[in-house]
């Protein structure tokens, strides 16, 4: 017999407090992981009842109450929003990892609403791990700022300029880009004021922007660079649909049948 018990435990510390021969007070630390008037295995029970079983807030603040726990709905909600950063940065530490050590990658999105609008969520992941990422928009350009993995640079190397020369990007442009010498760009901002320095903006005909831009190309292939300067996806393999913000790289084209997913 398999039985689950749920029960409320109000804990009071006691913690010893200090002052030094200089007149500075040392107070004991708390465990780790408490915070505030709630403890760590009720915040993970919050998260895992409204993420993972999809429970609405007032239903998850009915359900506490019922327990006997002292909670309102606005204290419920700033466990689901504040102080949130750790589990930020463990998803994007878990994608770093995957994208440092595996020799393939799926990628697919999918429309998903986000704060009230529509966008597009992002998977990314294999048989090791799982990753997924919304934005307001996709796009290659998109894609490959999420395969950055939080790293915003930028960088002319080898791998950006093969990236250029494979989407035909004209070779004046890969040699004034070649030629310039800057090779690593913090932001957005730093990339395009170096763009703007020597001349390189989208292309237009007619008041139509044409499908051969040199800035987009040009972007790309250093997001791109960044890609490879941290080491992601040396010679591995991204899998995916036919779309084509995802034929990067080495690509390989998946479709889902049944029984078998046969890859190409």
């Amino acid at each position: 017999m398999q039985e689950l018990v749920l029960s409320v435990q109000a804990v009071r510390y006691r913690r010893e407090r200090w002052q030094t021969p200089e007149g500075q007070t040392l107070t004991a630390p708390l465990p780790e992981g408490t915070h505030g008037h709630f403890g760590p295995n009720l915040r993970r029970f919050v998260l895992m009842q409204y993420h993972q079983g999809q429970s609405t807030l007032p239903r998850l603040v009915a359900l506490l109450q019922s327990l006997g726990l002292a909670i309102s709905k606005r204290e419920v909600q700033r466990l689901l929003t504040e102080s949130q950063a750790r589990f930020v940065d463990e998803a994007r530490d878990v994608l770093r990892a995957g994208l440092e050590t595996s020799s393939w990658v799926s990628a697919d999105d999918t429309g998903a609403r986000h704060r009230a609008k529509n966008g597009f969520c992002t998977q990314i992941g294999n048989d090791d791990f799982t990753w997924f990422g919304t934005r307001s928009a996709k796009s290659r350009l998109n894609f490959l700022d999420l395969l950055r993995a939080g790293h915003t640079d930028y960088v002319l190397n080898e791998a950006a300029f093969a990236y250029m020369r494979s989407r035909g990007l004209a070779g004046p442009v890969i040699a004034r880009l070649a030629a310039a010498g800057i090779t690593n760009f913090a932001d957005q901002a730093a990339w395009q004021a170096h763009l703007d320095r020597l001349g390189i903006a989208t292309r237009t005909e007619a008041g139509l922007a044409v499908i051969q831009d040199p800035l987009t190309i040009a972007t790309e292939g250093a997001q791109w660079g960044s890609i490879h300067a941290h080491g992601f996806l040396h010679d591995a393999v991204v899998l995916s649909d036919d779309a084509g913000q995802f034929d990067i790289g080495l690509h390989a084209l998946c479709w889902a049948t049944l029984p078998k997913v046969p890859c190409a």
